[in-house]
């Protein structure tokens, strides 16, 4: 069991895997875009694609701590909060993905937030119904 989901076993609340699993890898895709946007910068030239980062890393923080705060009876945030990020790791793993070849940051943090993106799709589904 990792730490997330102990946590959220006290307090009451929505501790499934999914859930879970989700916060973890917001925490670690927030991460990953800081660090790819960072050396973005450094090589210059790739604005888009350092705004697609920095907004998937902000959108990423933003609905990890919305989730770790437990269940929330005005789901619809949850969920937008979900959603955005979501949508925000697939635009950025595109983004990115297209230097892949040339840039080992871009090719890393494509392929963690496609993996983010689809953690968060399971999280969706597992809560939809």
């Amino acid at each position: 069991m990792t730490d997330t989901r102990a946590m959220l076993d006290t307090g009451g609340g929505d501790a499934s895997p999914e859930r879970a699993a989700a916060i973890d890898a917001l925490l670690d895709c927030a991460q990953t875009c800081q660090t790819c946007a960072m050396a973005m910068v450094q090589s210059g030239g790739m604005a888009a694609e350092v705004r697609r980062a920095m907004d998937c890393g902000d959108l990423c923080e933003a609905a990890e701590r919305i989730l770790s705060r437990g269940p929330d009876p005005e789901r619809r945030v949850v969920a937008a909060a979900v959603e955005a990020a979501r949508v925000a790791c697939e635009a950025s793993a595109a983004a990115c993905g297209a230097h892949a070849d040339h840039h080992p940051h871009c090719r890393l943090h494509s392929k963690s937030a496609q993996a983010r993106a689809e953690a968060l799709g399971a999280l969706q589904k597992s809560t939809s119904g």
